[in-house]
């Protein structure tokens, strides 16, 4: 590649920083459950951890072989990156995992084969 003057080229981003203080946040919030859990008698079997994130249909990759010194570079797509689902993980204080949700932007379920044990769901607002 050297000798054409090519180079990988990588799309970057800005990802958000924590904050100055989150350990402080981060002990003050679990001081705060544990102090209810005991306060109120919540068996753990009652404390759910559950987290839901973006996926997207169309996985582009962010790297291509541009000349060197090019100052825009273009990815080719398909023009679906904005078609997502969302996925939602969750287990219990206990250890117990629950079911993986996959929710799709559409109004009815897809007639498709998906594997055992994971629930899926449409809505028309994603």
């Amino acid at each position: 590649m050297s000798r054409h003057n090519l180079v990988n080229r990588r799309k970057t981003t800005v990802a958000q920083r924590l904050p100055n203080d989150y350990i402080e946040q981060q002990t003050q919030f679990l001081s705060y459950v544990l102090f209810r859990r005991k306060e109120h008698e919540y068996p753990l079997s009652l404390i759910a951890n559950m987290d839901e994130t973006s996926m997207a249909f169309n996985l582009t990759s962010y790297t291509t072989i541009e000349h060197r010194g090019t100052k825009s570079v273009s990815i080719l797509s398909t023009g679906h990156e904005r078609s997502n689902f969302t996925v939602v993980l969750a287990y219990m204080a206990n250890g117990e995992k629950l079911p993986p949700v996959i929710i799709f932007k559409l109004v009815n379920v897809p007639r498709e084969d998906f594997p055992d044990g994971v629930i899926i769901r449409a809505n028309p607002k994603g």
